[in-house]
């Protein structure tokens, strides 16, 4: 019932064989290399050369947008090629149809600024107390 080691197979056999053959210092095999030196120069020569270019090619930047529809070129492009306080006031077209507020122009949900962020206030505040939310 007792059987060695070396003689027993398993999925192992073949990688033990490699490994203790080409430990021994009379032994004509090796590991397989899986590059060669020259593969590797090779490959460092082409990492230089690729880094070579991306420093020499500067860093990349983003373009911005540019501001044409309001009179602010100084300031950051928000929307609508507005910047944020012309896009707020002039670049909403639609009107609040949720709220009291028909002639406020829409901001979220169907509301207007002052209504949305009213009812967004008191769903945070009245999560866990149904009693008092219905009161409100």
């Amino acid at each position: 019932m007792t059987e060695n080691c070396k003689d027993k197979f398993n999925i192992f056999s073949g990688m033990f064989s490699l490994i203790f053959n080409s430990l021994e210092e009379g032994s004509s095999k090796r590991l397989p290399d899986i590059f060669s030196y020259e593969e590797k120069k090779i490959e460092e020569a082409e990492i230089k050369e690729n880094a070579k270019e991306i420093l020499e090619s500067g860093p990349i930047k983003a373009s911005k947008k540019m501001i044409t529809a309001c009179p602010h070129v100084d300031r950051r492009h928000y929307a609508k090629s507005m910047c944020n306080n012309c896009y707020h006031t002039n670049g909403r077209p639609y009107k609040a149809w949720n709220c009291p507020h028909k002639d406020r122009q829409l901001y979220a949900k169907g509301m207007c600024q002052f209504c949305y962020l009213q009812s967004y206030h008191r769903s945070r505040s009245c999560k866990g107390i149904k009693i008092e939310c219905s009161k409100v």
